[in-house]
């Protein structure tokens, strides 16, 4: 590999042009992009810009370098066939003339992130933004989406710039959210919230079964929200759910009720006493239960263990093919 820093691409100028040789002899130019920081959106301009570069300049690729680049980053030059390599060791380098495959894993978070704005999605203000992001389509304004998320208009304004830098909702000129990537969004969310943390868990045995179980909360009269496997509706099901997740308000005072066993292993039910209300609203009925909304139901699986997140990948799917089910 050698460095060609003065090279030129007609009106184009790299920061830097590595030649990459094969042990065959056969060479392909790799042309080095330098940017920090480095944010999802600029990620996402980025392949669109550097795709005729590399056609014009006949050249085996391009290269971003950075101080840090975010898993959303990440994906997003991957999906544009643009290499990338950042300073904590996350790298992606793949040519296919002369053939080059390099990747490796460096930080998941940024180790000097900006100390202005906001810069994650955790604790309740941040969850009813995203639920509402997510559950209503756009359009919607500012003041609207912090009306009905209950939100103040300054923190949603910028929670907003947040999800702008991460390239999961687009504004037009009057500052409307317009495009919302709801998919991207959840999984996000999923990286500052995992549901038996945020949440009280409290993990218990039904000796009758899950059947018995669901057949009490049929018949309780205070407000509860199952989640997990089995709110997913019947048509987007893989399997039947071997834990009821439930939300209530008092986890041991429903586990008296119930004639629950608190376990350390070989629990079939999970209480969770709720960190904010958000997981009770758009609730529904789901087989004569009432269950979460479905943008609640997937960061739930998401963080879950076992076979639920897979279980979350399925629901995201029947989602975006069904999309007049659960979005408002």
């Amino acid at each position: 590999m050698r460095t060609r820093a003065q090279a030129r691409v007609a009106t184009y100028r790299p920061d830097a042009v590595f030649e990459i040789r094969a042990p065959d002899d056969t060479r392909g130019l790799l042309l080095v992009e330098a940017k920090s920081p480095l944010t999802a959106r600029l990620a996402s301009d980025l392949g669109p810009r550097l795709a005729p570069v590399v056609r014009e300049g006949e050249a085996a690729g391009a290269l971003v370098v950075t101080r840090f680049a975010s898993e959303l980053s990440q994906d997003r030059l991957r999906r544009a066939g643009v290499s990338y390599l950042d300073l904590t060791g996350n790298a992606w380098i793949s040519l296919d003339r002369p053939g080059l495959l390099i990747t490796t894993q460096g930080a998941s978070k940024d180790p000097s992130p900006p100390r202005r704005g906001v810069r994650s999605l955790k604790g309740a203000k941040a969850a009813r933004l995203v639920r509402a992001i997510c559950d209503w389509r756009p359009p919607v304004g500012v003041r609207d989406l912090a009306k009905r998320a209950g939100t103040d208009p300054g923190y949603t304004s910028r929670v907003i710039r947040l999800l702008e830098d991460e390239d999961l909702v687009g504004r037009d000129s009057t500052g409307q959210v317009k495009t919302v990537d709801w998919q991207g969004l959840l999984r996000r969310w999923s990286r500052d919230y995992d549901v038996a943390k945020t949440n009280r868990a409290v993990a218990y045995l039904a000796p009758r079964g899950l059947s018995a179980f669901g057949d009490q909360l049929r018949e309780y009269d205070e407000r509860y929200a199952v989640t997990g496997s089995l709110a997913v509706p019947a048509a987007a099901a893989v399997a039947p759910g071997r834990l009821a997740s439930c939300y209530v308000q008092d986890p041991e005072r429903v586990a008296e009720r119930f004639d629950l066993r608190p376990v350390d292993a070989g629990a079939n039910v999970l209480l969770l006493e709720p960190f904010d209300e958000v997981v009770y609203e758009r609730s529904r009925g789901e087989s004569g239960l009432r269950v979460v909304a479905l943008s609640q139901c997937v960061v739930d699986l998401l963080t879950g263990t076992g076979r639920e997140p897979a279980e979350a990948e399925s629901l995201l799917s029947w989602m975006a093919a069904s999309q007049d089910a659960w979005r408002a």
